[in-house]
């Protein structure tokens, strides 16, 4: 397996793994806009984000100045979905962020939440938000 940085040219892949992170995900209710998630993919290629691949997964995110001081920036995954090397794409998001004050990774509140939460700190994170959701469609 190997975890490489996304480029324009693997558009492709970033939406074919899309496709699979999307139906297990949330938000699998409300349709994939397939074109829509490859201008976002592109946006965080070519700004100040990126996207790791490896053959079936990937990791996504952005580095954003804290609205609470800008003089600090925070690394914040946006998707990911790792059937089997998600360790190895959280590590390639972590050296690419190495330069930020901090590092968020979200996580999907479901049967596999207390092992994630366990993996997590091992890593040295620790839980700070909850997110909660409301469907109004």
């Amino acid at each position: 397996m190997t975890v490489r940085r996304a480029t324009l040219d693997d558009i492709a892949d970033v939406v074919r793994i899309g496709r699979a992170f999307h139906a297990a995900g949330v938000y699998a209710h409300i349709p994939l806009d397939e074109g829509a998630f490859a201008d976002f993919a592109r946006s965080l290629i070519t700004g100040p984000g990126v996207i790791f691949l490896t053959d079936e997964g990937f990791c996504g995110g952005l580095l954003s100045p804290a609205y609470f001081n800008p003089a600090h920036v925070i690394a914040a995954e946006l998707f990911w979905w790792a059937p089997s090397e998600g360790q190895a794409l959280r590590l390639a998001f972590e050296e690419w962020a190495a330069g930020a004050s901090a590092i968020t990774f979200t996580g999907m509140h479901d049967e596999n939440l207390k092992a994630m939460t366990r993996l997590f700190r091992m890593a040295g994170y620790r839980p700070v938000e909850i997110a909660f959701m409301k469907e109004l469609t």
